[in-house]
């Protein structure tokens, strides 16, 4: 089989084992799904190449935003370049395939960036040749006034270990999704996103906390 044939194959069965997890991200609480809920603050860059594909979001610069729009867009690509070079990495074992996608969760004024918080989520997607299903990855990029990443205690400041732990058993309980023997969590959540609701969702990655086949866990933990 050519490597054209085979990746029209992974691309194939990639919407077939993933199709139930593009979906599921689309409805994860807080993000837009439709183009109603989306701000214009960002458009999305369309590139493939090879063995990727990347829908990823850039922050337009509109007026006296720029310096701010910058610091988003630099923080994008840097997750885009590490994206890419674990793609190259991988193809040098076996074919591997990969795609971004993005949401947008609470996105302050971009016009004049001096209120709010800009949050979106990159999901990534691989699916490598032989393997049955691909795998799924969410980052969560939180931005300041200043377009400064930040961190989840300096918006939930009185967050501790135990409320996470207590949110994790509420949320699966709620949503009926199945929790590791191990999942309790000795650590504050690093991966993490704002929704437009102001809700602060924890991101748990597939077989972090849950089966492989539960998908990113989303949990909410607190609200700005």
């Amino acid at each position: 089989m050519t490597y054209k044939k085979l990746g029209a194959a992974m691309v194939a069965a990639l919407l077939i084992s993933l199709s139930g997890e593009m979906a599921e991200a689309s409805l994860w609480p807080g993000l837009a799904s439709k183009v109603s809920e989306k701000s214009g603050a960002f458009r999305t860059d369309d590139f493939h190449q090879g063995s990727i594909t990347l829908r990823s979001p850039y922050l337009v610069t509109h007026l006296n935003n720029a310096d701010f729009a910058g610091r988003v867009n630099a923080a994008i690509a840097r997750e885009k370049d590490r994206f890419t070079d674990e793609l190259a990495a991988e193809n040098q074992v076996k074919p591997t395939e990969g795609w971004m996608i993005w949401h947008e969760g609470l996105i302050g004024n971009f016009i004049s960036n001096n209120e709010g918080i800009t949050g979106i989520v990159l999901v990534e997607q691989k699916l490598s040749a032989g393997d049955e299903h691909g795998k799924t990855f969410a980052k969560g990029l939180n931005f300041n006034g200043a377009g400064d990443l930040f961190d989840l205690p300096q918006v939930l400041p009185r967050l501790t270990v135990a409320d996470v732990n207590a949110c994790i058993e509420l949320t699966a309980k709620k949503k009926g999704i199945t929790l590791l023997p191990n999942h309790e969590v000795t650590e504050l959540p690093t991966n993490f996103y704002v929704g437009k609701n102001r809700v602060v969702y924890a991101l748990y990655q597939q077989g972090d906390l849950t089966p492989f086949r539960e998908g990113v866990f989303s949990v909410p933990i607190g609200k700005v």
